[in-house]
């Protein structure tokens, strides 16, 4: 890949032919709303230009250990008999049946975690039918703090855009909050109301303008440095 490196912080790649899609982890930061992550380092992902090897952590395996107890916990406490996860749709190996991706937009995609389903929902060989009555997101995490007042901004987009592109209104968020020694052994935890909270919001209330002032907007940074193979300025 030829690489020429500007004059204003940018570098020029030829225009990729194949991509990464724009998924609900990179949505926020290419919108600069991810205090964790840049829109340099989303598009260096995009573009197959670098992305770093991924490697669990005890963060990881935390999340994939606690979270089918998440859901269970949602289904139990809060009667969502008929919550639905990717599971349900793809059987246990459904990363590999869908490569990360449970989307058709061209640009946008992502994997949701679980779903609240209407009554007219049903799967097929092509994938989902019907309607989806709330998008679900779990997250597990030790920084409390982070949830004092609201959701994380970048979570709140996350579950938004999932919410977006399956024409549904309604976001759970679930944040389970563990300490130090949760992550020892995970696989022992167990989810419960007195570590677990429940966040619910409507996308048109949180976001008015989600389209136009999110979408469309990510969609234009695609446009921008993707397609056209320039990058975001760096530091």
């Amino acid at each position: 890949m030829n690489v020429t490196w500007n004059t204003d912080n940018t570098i020029s790649i030829d225009p990729p032919k194949r991509t990464k899609k724009l998924t609900g982890t990179r949505f926020a930061s290419v919108l600069g709303l991810n205090k964790w992550s840049t829109p340099f380092q989303m598009w260096s992902q995009c573009t197959k230009l670098y992305e770093p090897p991924f490697e669990d952590t005890i963060y990881t395996k935390a999340g994939k250990a606690i979270e089918p107890k998440q859901i269970q916990y949602m289904r139990e406490a809060y009667a969502m008999d008929d919550l639905i996860d990717p599971t349900d749709v793809w059987g246990p190996d459904f990363f590999k049946k869908t490569w990360g991706n449970f989307f058709t937009h061209p640009v946008l995609g992502g994997m949701w975690d679980a779903l609240l389903p209407s009554e007219d929902w049903d799967r097929t060989a092509d994938g989902l039918v019907g309607h989806t009555d709330a998008v679900l997101e779990f997250k597990t995490t030790k920084r409390a703090e982070d949830w004092a007042e609201d959701i994380p901004e970048y979570y709140a987009l996350q579950a938004a855009l999932y919410a977006w592109l399956l024409g549904c209104d309604e976001v759970v968020m679930v944040a389970t909050f563990l300490s130090d020694g949760d992550y020892d052994h995970p696989e022992d935890f167990v989810v419960s109301a007195e570590n677990t909270a429940t966040f619910e919001f409507s996308v048109s209330e949180r976001y008015p303008d989600f389209e136009q002032a999110y979408v469309t907007k990510a969609l234009d940074w695609w446009v921008q440095h993707v397609e056209s193979g320039v990058s975001p300025e760096f530091d």
